[in-house]
């Protein structure tokens, strides 16, 4: 089996910014199956004096190898 991990960043100043579904998306295309979906983790930003703040996800997409 083989992973992409997908996800989304949002920042105030570029905006929602989405990762990985092209890779996703060329995959499933070619027949490849999704196999599961699992949880892969949080995307954090520092904001200084020692915080961070949630900036987004991501999750992995496992495929059954062709």
């Amino acid at each position: 089996m083989s992973a992409v991990e997908v996800g989304i960043r949002v920042d105030l100043e570029d905006g929602v910014q989405y990762f990985g579904l092209e890779e996703v998306n060329r995959r499933i295309a070619r027949g490849q199956r999704v196999m599961e979906v699992r949880p892969a983790g949080a995307v954090m930003r520092d904001v200084g004096d020692d915080s961070v703040t949630l900036a987004g996800c991501q999750i992995q997409i496992v495929f059954e190898d062709a």
